[in-house]
């Protein structure tokens, strides 16, 4: 497994964002089975149905964000991390070093603005305290490793696309406060 940033797994279900006052509202495969997936009204099963690669999802009163898509670990890696930073989920990787160079490639920089980019607003409330978690777990009883972000209040475009090289593919959300 890489290295150089930190890194969570899933077990095969989508990844999901939310804030951090709002985990216990999670219920996750609560109510879920095998037999009734997709018909369910777990948060697992309607998390499931999100295909974009961030969309919204009501999590009681309030908003999460499914991370859909392609299945492969995560990690969170900014540079300024109080005004956003990238989701990057790895899809395959010869060398994890490659990651920072390719989200300042002019490649990256033209996706961001191309047609197949997804956007996504964000509005992160104070204190700014946002997870990243299986959207299989129970909110107030994670049990699997999760991502802690800190970013400042405010609205912030979720952009996201597909990033393939010779040497990579990986999925990246970028977060940018507006």
């Amino acid at each position: 497994m890489p290295d150089l940033h930190d890194w969570i797994d899933t077990a095969g279900g989508p990844f999901l964002l939310i804030a951090e006052e709002s985990l216990s509202s999670w219920r996750g495969t609560e109510g879920w089975t095998f037999e009734t997936h997709g018909e369910d009204a777990s948060d697992y099963s309607r998390a499931c149905g999100i295909s974009d690669w961030i969309g919204p999802i009501t999590s009681g009163a309030d908003t999460a964000y499914v991370l859909g898509g392609d299945v492969g670990p995560i990690s969170w890696i900014t540079t300024n991390e109080l005004e956003g930073g990238y989701l990057v989920q790895w899809i395959g990787i010869d060398d994890e070093a490659e990651i920072l160079p390719a989200l300042h490639s002019e490649a990256y920089k033209e996706l961001l603005q191309s047609e197949r980019a997804e956007h996504v607003s964000i509005k992160v409330h104070e204190p700014g305290e946002l997870r990243v978690i299986q959207a299989a777990e129970i909110g107030d009883d994670l049990a699997a490793a999760s991502l802690a972000i800190k970013l400042r209040p405010g609205t912030y475009c979720a952009t996201s696309v597909y990033l393939e090289t010779t040497s990579l593919m990986i999925v990246v959300r970028r977060l940018k406060l507006q």
